[in-house]
């Protein structure tokens, strides 16, 4: 079957983005919310960790250790650098203050969040009840466990209108 004449234009490559976001969004509040409701948040992060460390290519996690030893400012630097770029998926570098301390730790401060704004707008506009840091609480209990595996050490800090992030090598 071929549709002739249809009068819609392909949508925005940026307009696809926010939609996609703004449903990501919503089925992570709808699911914490689900999960806060049953006094299972706990449980879910736990296994939150274990499926994202399952995701953790086991060839890298050994190559990494390998480099670490050998090389670990230079390991140290490459990693911290992906996490920042993969960090635009959400956010725009231009909201990403990156410093680092030496060559074996760096601070990510994320001001004026975005997400957090928009996590809040969605939130409000669900009826759920809750925070919109949530999802900031959440990426504080799991990251730092996934992180270990790279024999880095996280430590998450809210603020008011985003967070900071240290990372440091152990």
């Amino acid at each position: 079957m071929e549709v002739r004449n249809l009068e819609i234009k392909e949508m925005p490559l940026q307009e696809k983005y926010d939609r996609l976001l703004d449903a990501h969004l919503l089925a992570v509040a709808t699911g914490y919310a689900l999960h806060k409701k049953l006094g299972v948040v706990d449980k879910c992060n736990d296994f939150s960790v274990k499926v994202q460390k399952n995701m953790l290519p086991s060839v890298l996690g050994i190559g990494l250790k390998m480099l670490k030893a050998i090389a670990p400012g230079k390991v140290f630097k490459q990693v911290a650098n992906q996490y920042v770029y993969t960090e635009q998926t959400f956010l725009p570098l231009s909201n990403i203050e990156f410093t680092w301390v030496s060559d074996r730790e760096a601070t990510m401060r994320v001001k004026n969040c975005p997400i957090l704004r928009r996590v809040g707008g969605i939130v409000k506009k669900a009826g759920l009840d809750l925070d919109p840091r949530f999802l900031c609480e959440m990426d504080a209990k799991i990251l730092p466990e996934v992180a270990k595996e790279f024999g880095l050490a996280l430590t998450f800090e809210l603020e008011e209108n985003g967070c900071k992030t240290k990372a440091k090598l152990k």
